[in-house]
């Protein structure tokens, strides 16, 4: 358990710094009054914390803004090149990793495949070696960079940075974290789920602007779900909720990777059509399919494949069952669907979409507002990124936190 860091002159000073930081972060450029007035901070006291940020170059001066009188109040935003963060999502064979600078702006991105299979050491080191080449590529070193956020599937413990389980990868226990960041000179790591990830761009670029409350559903290579209340995300006792995807939908159903049977995933993701489409092909002699996954499907159905077709549009009614599951379970007001798998969302969500009306509530004229993410895939990246900014930019209320290396406290304190 953490210690709680003591009630001093200097906590207060880091929460007002945190407040202040916050308010730039969400916002944009803000004047230091608009900056007062919306978070209760004394005018003296955020002009020296200001002041402060100036000096250490984290915040920089973006012009003015029309005053009616006087002199023109200077607007402040945050120096997007005061440090870098990497977002990194780790899927099935092959790395994402994304330089950003501090208003999750991509600055490079890369991909890297791997063996599928392959054991944490090779992916760690090949993580390693990416940071360092985008890092020289761009004529930085380790000292610019503040934090890395990982996106990783499986059940993940946050607060010690292991991967607990992730049979996508077949990992167990994996303290990847501290592996990382000690061969990259102590640099902050962080790590959640992958679908968290996103649905934390959700709240910072997307839906989250409009609704504190809402549900986000990825359909891809699984089906994962996240919870947002009151704009934070729910984690549950172990930090793994939202495996919507191992909820059960067919009794003595299609084995699943977990060690389930009948899990929705098995029937509503990329695993469908490879559990179904062979055991089906006998019936579609003619079928166009060569390759059971996503995109092999969609282009069998965009030559009006029968067998593509039958598998698209099954996906999506067993889809639109877990979403049912989810109104009644939960009463979202709003649930966001994300996922490589919306690619081809016209083949199948229609399906969903339909099933998904007949739901406890819909008798009553109490509808759930179903929509796909306008984001796109760099989401994941940026969302990934944000776990270290979230992080980084927090205001450490515990004793451990203060000991980080590179977090801007640090920087400037």
């Amino acid at each position: 358990m953490h210690q709680f860091r003591k009630g001093s002159k200097e906590l207060i000073k880091d929460m007002n710094r945190y407040i202040v930081l916050d308010h730039i972060r969400r916002h944009g450029p803000s004047s230091r009054s608009d900056i007062a007035k919306k978070t209760k901070i004394g005018m003296s006291t955020l002009t020296n914390i200001t002041e402060e940020f100036l000096q250490a170059n984290l915040l920089i001066e973006a012009g003015t803004v029309h005053s009616t009188g006087g002199r023109k109040p200077v607007l402040l935003q945050l120096n997007s090149e005061y440090g870098y963060t990497f977002g990194i999502k780790i899927e099935e064979e092959n790395i994402r990793i994304a330089l950003t600078n501090l208003h999750v702006k991509i600055v490079h991105q890369h991909e890297a495949a791997f063996p599928k299979g392959s054991d944490p050491e090779f992916v760690i080191n090949m993580i390693v070696m990416e940071v360092h080449r985008i890092l020289k590529r761009y004529e930085l070193s380790l000292q610019h960079c503040l934090g890395i956020g990982l996106a990783v599937s499986g059940l993940i413990n946050r607060e010690t940075g292991v991967i607990v389980r992730s049979t996508l990868l077949g990992w167990k226990n994996v303290s990847i974290c501290e592996y990382i960041s000690g061969q990259l000179d102590r640099i902050p790591v962080f790590i959640d789920k992958n679908i968290n990830a996103y649905t934390l761009a959700e709240c910072w670029f997307g839906i989250g602007k409009k609704f504190s409350d809402f549900v986000c559903v990825s359909v891809g290579a699984g089906v994962g779900l996240s919870l947002v209340l009151q704009g934070d995300l729910y984690y549950g006792n172990f930090g793994g909720a939202g495996e919507f995807g191992h909820t059960i939908v067919q009794m003595n159903g299609y084995p699943c990777h977990c060690g389930q049977n009948g899990c929705l995933e098995m029937y509503a993701s990329e695993h469908y059509f490879t559990n179904e489409g062979p055991l089906l092909k006998d019936q579609y002699e003619s079928t166009l399919i060569t390759e059971y996954t996503f995109d092999g499907v969609w282009q069998a159905f965009a030559q009006k494949d029968r067998l593509a077709q039958h598998l698209l549009q099954k996906l999506g009614v067993h889809l639109g069952y877990g979403i049912v599951n989810i109104i009644n379970s939960l009463n979202p007001k709003k649930i966001v669907l994300i996922g490589e798998g919306m690619k081809y969302q016209s083949a199948f969500l229609p399906y969903a979409m339909e099933t998904a009306e007949n739901n406890f509530f819909a008798a009553a004229n109490l509808n759930t507002e179903i929509a796909v993410s306008e984001l796109g895939d760099d989401s994941w990246l940026q969302g990934a990124a944000l776990l270290a900014m979230e992080q980084l930019f927090h205001v450490p209320i515990y004793e451990k936190q203060k000991d980080r290396r590179g977090s801007v406290w640090d920087k400037h304190s």
